[in-house]
């Protein structure tokens, strides 16, 4: 079952640091961080990064976030929200956000058809590196 965009503003409050486990999270800090999905989500799909075709509504409802980049989307948005919640930029976020786009342009990625190409043996020819008798050879 896909996530919601409830669900990412709030996974991305908890990678922030924001509220711990038990907490509850106030109004105010998840308008904050909703209204940040959308140019997170903008800018990643303008960077080819990655694509989140329904990331939901301002609100935050609906939405239909992939399961395999719920994670990362979490922590590329908590990275983009640090300047909106007053804390410094330090390593560890900017460290989790790269990790984040190198997994994001992962998922991204087609899928691989062959590895490698096959040469059909009829196309081949039964005389593969040796020379075959010609007429005029003798």
């Amino acid at each position: 079952m896909p996530y919601t965009r409830a669900q990412l503003v709030a996974q991305a409050l908890v990678d922030l640091g924001i509220i711990a486990e038990g907490q509850t999270v106030s109004d105010t800090d998840t308008s904050k961080m909703d209204a940040l999905v959308e140019g997170a989500m903008d800018e990643l799909a303008a960077l080819d990064v990655y694509y989140v075709s329904d990331y939901g509504t301002p609100g935050p409802t609906d939405g239909a976030i992939d399961n395999a980049a719920f994670l990362s989307l979490a922590q590329y948005l908590a990275n983009a929200a640090c300047s909106a919640f007053n804390l410094p930029a330090d390593e560890k976020m900017k460290a989790l956000e790269i990790e984040a786009i190198g997994k994001l342009r992962v998922l991204s990625r087609p899928p691989r058809s062959k590895t490698r190409l096959s040469i059909d043996p009829a196309v081949r020819g039964g005389n593969r590196g040796q020379y075959a008798r010609f007429p005029n050879n003798g």
